[in-house]
């Protein structure tokens, strides 16, 4: 969640709390903002390693367990 600061002397609303038009007046409230959904690379899962201490799993397999990890936490973000 992200705030935002409101300044009724100014009637200013900000995400900057070092706003320079903010005074101490002001009142902070809750702001839902929308972000974009931003998964890994393919190079940044290839970067990735799992070793349970006896097994590596194979960079294939690897992947396609995160990329169906990522399509869920996707969705739930999304719905």
């Amino acid at each position: 969640m992200t705030l935002a600061w409101y300044d009724p002397t100014t009637n200013r609303v900000s995400t900057d709390k070092d706003d320079p038009w903010f005074t101490p007046l002001g009142q902070v409230w809750p702001l839902n903002v929308e972000r974009k959904w931003v998964g890994l690379t393919n190079e940044e899962i290839g970067g990735l390693t799992v070793f349970d201490g006896l097994h590596h799993v194979s960079t294939p397999l690897l992947a396609e367990f995160i990329k169906s990890i990522e399509a869920k936490l996707k969705e739930k973000n999304n719905g």
